[in-house]
């Protein structure tokens, strides 16, 4: 069986061609991402493969950046922001049309005031979008209403798109699913596009083709087109499975250089640490299952420039002097010196390594020339210069690797930094339990700047230069529910009694006994999954159910506030 991979970076756009079970590698290519035109570069790809016959492949998987570039820069606003329950506190400017109505339930998921469909309904006369977000008060303990108003909206408008918080993320916090339903909702229509301009010109079949999600786990186009915002950070997702897989490590710590960033994420037991609280991106906390990343601006295109009298390595990209086509005639004038607005090619560590002989990347010429007028500049050595920008960018490295480690922020030039970088009577060595996998075409000179300042394996494997590409391939489909079992008293005929209360996607089940709403979980949790794994086109494979009890102490005696019942779904 042939497999084909193509991951969506923010510089380049990489592919891989691999033999499966296997996992051979049987082509690559790495073509320049258009940041307007994802399809486009997507397709580029494709046919820099050179694939004879695409209909013939087991599995054509795609990891893109528009979901993350989409919490970052936005996208045109046009979604109408339905709240039940409860005024926001703060003014929702994600969504350009926002209708408040009355409704909402209480945390024990009981109805606390009916929903009010008749102002909705008078509210759908006036709203001209044709995206609609909605959250309810407590719609994750009692959907009820979320779902009313959904089959409402859709009544009205039958060609609508229509999220609702609840069937995105499970957790408290109805401003927040408002928030990720919207951006939701407004990707939907993006990504649907996507997908549809991939299958068009590529003729692979739309039943071979798969989205990686930033758990890295795939998803079915299908899938990812209703519910996009799952593929949030898919990228550094694909770069630390590629790094598990090219080097058959089951626990690692992967560093991707990129062009313009560096993302470190950890691989534990063979799969990709979760972040806790969900993915961070554009300054919001989104909570959707994503990869546990360290992202630092630091890359082979980051800029050197000359400030106050010393050299420094800034955040921005910009590109590299070695590789401009008119470079004699931009160094002329001396400005790629400095950090000033607009520029487009400068020094940067693609020059530095260039110039150095640890990279084949480039005009030797042209980086030599430009280290040499920067050291000019400082009043520096051309030796010294180089040991100076080194020095930099591997303080940067080494405060992000001990920040993905132990998940602690360490600001730059702090004491911390102070320390990892040491002194002439100080030699700091950092001590790491698993060995460093380096991915991305420019990662080797990087970390030979850590040798003698990490005590581990350092592994830079064959075709890391695609390793994104190759995590794309060669992962699966897997599905994860957690259903909870609440344990909340209520009064019946003026006595309390014990009842067990159990969350669905369409509102709430009450039992009398608590084995009994445990096995109405379990059942629950795996029939959707297993019409999940069907959607997926996905025949083999394993389900597991785990539960537990999550206790506290009243008068020294343990009680079950709630029992959480998981059900895993991993293909085979």
């Amino acid at each position: 069986m042939y497999a084909l991979g193509i991951d969506v970076g923010g510089s380049f756009t990489d592919g891989v061609l691999m033999e499966l079970p296997g996992r051979a590698v049987l082509k690559v290519a790495k073509v320049p991402t258009d940041p307007d035109d994802l399809a486009a570069s997507v397709l580029k790809c494709f046919y820099a493969l050179a694939i004879s016959a695409p209909s013939l492949l087991s599995r054509f998987c795609v990891s893109t950046t528009l979901a993350t570039n989409a919490m970052v820069e936005g996208t045109k606003k046009d979604v109408c922001a339905i709240c039940i329950g409860l005024r926001p506190k703060q003014s929702i400017e994600y969504a350009n049309e926002v209708v408040t109505i009355d409704g909402g339930h209480d945390a024990s998921g009981n109805e606390v005031h009916p929903l009010d469909l008749s102002k909705l309904t008078s509210a759908m006369a006036r709203v001209n979008s044709n995206s609609f977000a909605i959250s309810a008060r407590f719609g994750v303990r009692n959907p009820e209403h979320e779902v009313m108003t959904s089959n409402e909206v859709l009544n009205v408008r039958p060609s609508a798109t229509v999220v609702r918080g609840s069937e995105l993320v499970g957790s408290l916090g109805m401003e927040e699913r408002l928030f990720l339903a919207a951006k939701n909702a407004e990707l939907a229509h993006v990504m649907s596009g996507l997908i549809r301009a991939i299958g068009s010109v590529t003729k692979v079949p739309a039943s071979s083709t798969y989205i990686l999600k930033g758990d890295g786990s795939l998803v079915s186009t299908e899938e990812a087109a209703l519910k996009p915002i799952m593929t949030v950070l898919s990228g550094p997702a694909a770069s630390a499975i590629g790094g598990s897989v090219l080097t058959g490590s089951r626990n690692a710590l992967v560093i991707d250089v990129g062009g313009t960033t560096t993302d470190i994420s950890l691989i534990h037991d063979g799969r990709v640490r979760l972040a806790q609280n969900g993915a961070a991106v554009g300054g919001s906390r989104l909570r959707v299952p994503a990869v546990d990343i360290t992202t630092i601006s630091l890359g082979g295109n980051t800029e050197i420039f000359f400030d106050d009298g010393r050299p420094k390595l800034g955040h921005r990209a910009v590109r590299p002097l070695c590789l401009a086509p008119d470079a004699p005639r931009l160094m002329k004038d001396r400005s790629f010196l400095f950090p000033v607005s607009g520029k487009v090619y400068g020094i940067t560590p693609t020059d530095l390594f260039r110039a150095k002989g640890r990279s084949e990347y480039g005009d030797k010429g042209i980086a030599t020339a430009a280290l040499a007028a920067l050291a000019q500049a400082c009043d520096l050595s051309t030796d010294e210069l180089f040991g100076t920008l080194e020095e930099m960018i591997r303080s940067r490295l080494l405060r992000s690797l001990s920040t993905a480690l132990t998940e602690v922020m360490l600001s730059e030039g702090g004491d911390a930094d102070t320390l990892l970088r040491g002194g002439p009577h100080l030699r700091t060595v950092l001590r790491v339990g698993v060995p460093i996998v380096g991915i991305g075409a420019p990662v080797r000179p990087f970390l030979d700047l850590l040798e003698g300042r990490m005590e581990c394996e350092m592994i830079v494997p064959e075709h890391h230069e695609v390793g994104n590409a190759v995590g794309v391939v060669c992962t699966g489909v897997f599905g994860r529910r957690e259903v909870v079992v609440r344990c909340e008293p209520r009064m019946v005929q003026g006595e309390q009694v014990m009842t067990y209360n159990v969350t669905t996607s369409c509102g709430q089940r009450t039992f009398p006994d608590c084995e009994e709403a445990v096995k109405f979980a379990a059942a629950i949790g795996t029939s959707e999954l297993r019409d999940y794994m069907e959607r997926s086109r996905v025949r083999k494979y394993q389900t597991k159910v785990y539960v537990r009890d999550i206790t506290y102490q009243e008068y020294g005696v343990r009680k079950v506030a709630e029992t959480v019942v998981t059900v895993t779904v991993e293909e085979r």
